[in-house]
């Protein structure tokens, strides 16, 4: 078997059958030529009497036939004694499919249509259950009435029909994916072959319907689940996670591109590709979570000097994932939690993720000025009016005046603020020196202003005053934002790092003031200035399609900082 159909194989042993195989096998019957009558969705919550598709097609011999197809997944995949005789079992399907009558007048000839019952399996047949298969058949079937598809002739036929054209014959495809294999397990790579393999994907599509349309999703989501599939071989999930990131931000970047953010079918082929993202970051959590919120659960022992560096980075990476899973779980519309529960659900999420900053101190330990992003992410997600407490408000008051004292103390002792490029080899040396390197910059500051401003939505002039007491007035104060009278922000924010389309507002100096803000200290002028500039969140198409957590994974994927709109809205 060729390398090509074992990454096949090993897909399709993967899909469930209530998912992935009832969507994909049609399609390739389909492609073969069948005309489908009825498939699983159609007949979803009947009886199907041993009948998921119905299709008309031909044998290798040229008859035509009418085709029943059983599908068995899942847990089901491998024929064996555990499921054979079970109610609505192996047997009981293939007896319900030979004795209950399907017809269709309306389609000439159909019903005068020699049958031919196929059992469908992304498994083998065990070999403790042959004897009795095989004999079942013999007696309940003549010639050539009854095949069975398992997983090594479902591998043959989705290699030769599916995916032979779109993606495994493409010699640049299978290069970058072999590629993406063979360095994924690899530290520090940045999984530049697949992001270009994504890319291709999209690059080569010349239409957006018909099969055209259905390959690249199935493609798309053949991708991420092999990577998926690799990851938990190699029992480490962080390259499936940054992977399913980069394609479904890609995805939804074409998507928008292409004006197709409110078709149906092409929504419907997305939350495809969300379902496995799902999957992944639900596995990662479970392997990592209940020993990351232990005290110190993040800090890397055998990481010596490099953990005064790599803890605070851990715990800022980890944040940005978990509040992205947590908006992913709520919002995704196929979970469709009951509305009494989403608060107790919020609640539960919330007082976990305070549980995993209390127990670690690398989450008050800013080093980089990007870290204002998941420090906002954080802010927005405990801050939801809808389920506001008032713990939640005490916990924010504490974390981010933690945070201030981290950098005052680290301005006092090292004369330094977090790194304005995020350029960590700056920080890096820096730290193993002690003392700035060339490369180190921290005149200017985003996180340092964006912090003043929530002091305005805590109403805190003690804490306001704090932050300023250690400013040099050189210092510059900068709020980041962009111009959607000038830029298709909400692309861009899906498409890659904006550096020259953001503009920065200092605010280093109060409005109509020669005078710094850090000599004035005038928190009223301040609080006032920063009112005057609340305005409406704009709307997006992302938000409109029920996908707004995408924008926050989005944010925190590119290291786009968000959008001050989406803090000023809590001042009052």
């Amino acid at each position: 078997m060729s390398s090509n159909n074992i990454i096949v194989r090993e897909y399709l042993s993967s899909l469930k059958e209530d998912t992935e195989l009832d969507y994909l096998f049609p399609l390739l019957l389909i492609i073969m030529g069948f005309r489908i009558i009825q498939t699983a969705k159609e007949s979803k919550g009947q009886s199907q009497y041993g009948k998921d598709i119905v299709a008309i097609g031909t044998d290798e011999k040229g008859d035509k036939y009418r085709w029943y197809f059983e599908l068995k997944g899942y847990t089901d995949k491998d024929i064996s004694d555990k499921n054979y005789s079970i109610p609505d079992g192996i047997r009981e399907s293939i007896i319900e499919a030979k004795d209950t009558a399907f017809k269709d007048s309306s389609i000439p000839e159909f019903n005068n249509l020699p049958i031919k019952i196929v059992l469908v399996h992304n498994g083998v047949l065990k070999t403790n259950i042959r004897p009795t298969f095989e004999g079942f058949i013999t007696r309940e079937f003549e010639d050539g009435q009854f095949e069975r598809w398992d997983i090594y002739f479902l591998t043959d036929l989705f290699s030769q029909f599916l995916f032979s054209e779109y993606l495994l014959l493409d010699s640049e495809s299978n290069r970058l994916f072999k590629k993406t294999l063979a360095f994924l397990d690899t530290p520090d790579y940045d999984y530049r072959d697949f992001k270009n393999l994504v890319k291709l994907q999209f690059d080569k599509i010349n239409s957006i319907k018909g099969r055209a349309f259905r390959k690249l999703f199935a493609t798309l989501g053949l991708l991420e689940s092999l990577i998926f599939h690799y990851s938990k071989e190699n029992d480490n999930l962080v390259p499936a996670k940054e992977c399913s990131k980069h394609l479904i931000l890609s995805t939804w970047h074409w998507i928008l591109s292409n004006n197709l953010e409110k078709r149906k079918a092409v929504l419907n082929e997305f939350k495809k590709l969300l379902n496995i993202q799902y999957d992944i970051f639900n596995l990662y959590f479970r392997k990592t979570f209940q020993i990351a919120k232990l005290e110190n659960g993040l800090y890397a022992e055998n990481g010596l000097f490099f953990e005064k560096i790599g803890y605070p980075i851990r715990c800022f990476d980890y944040l940005d994932d978990v509040i992205y899973f947590c908006r992913l779980r709520d919002n995704y519309p196929h979970y469709n939690f009951p509305s009494k529960h989403i608060s107790k659900i919020k609640n539960k999420q919330k007082d976990l993720i305070i549980e995993l900053i209390e127990n670690n101190s690398g989450f008050y330990i800013p080093i980089m000025d990007n870290n204002s992003i998941p420090i906002i992410q954080l802010f927005l997600f405990i801050a939801d009016k809808n389920y506001l407490r008032q713990k939640d408000i005490e916990f924010l008051v504490s974390y981010i005046f933690k945070v201030i004292y981290s950098i005052n103390i680290e301005k006092v002792k090292h004369n330094r603020f977090p790194e304005l490029y995020n350029n960590l080899n700056a920080v890096i040396e820096t730290i193993a020196l002690n003392e700035k390197s060339e490369e180190y910059c921290d005149s200017s500051s985003i996180l340092i202003a964006t912090l003043l401003e929530l002091m305005v939505v805590f109403n805190s002039k003690e804490m306001f005053e704090e932050i300023l007491k250690y400013i040099d007035n050189d210092l510059s104060l900068q709020i980041a934002s962009i111009s959607f009278e000038e830029y298709d922000v909400e692309q861009l924010l899906f498409e890659k790092h904006l550096h020259n389309e953001y503009h920065v507002e200092c605010i280093e100096r109060l409005p109509k003031s020669l005078k710094y803000l850090k000599v004035e200290k005038d928190f009223e002028s301040f609080k006032k200035s920063t009112k005057d500039k609340i305005e409406s969140l704009h709307e997006y198409r992302t938000d409109k399609a029920g996908y707004s957590f995408l924008r926050y994974l989005a944010h925190s994927y590119y290291k786009n900082e968000i959008l001050p709109e989406e803090w000023r809205q809590y001042i009052e």
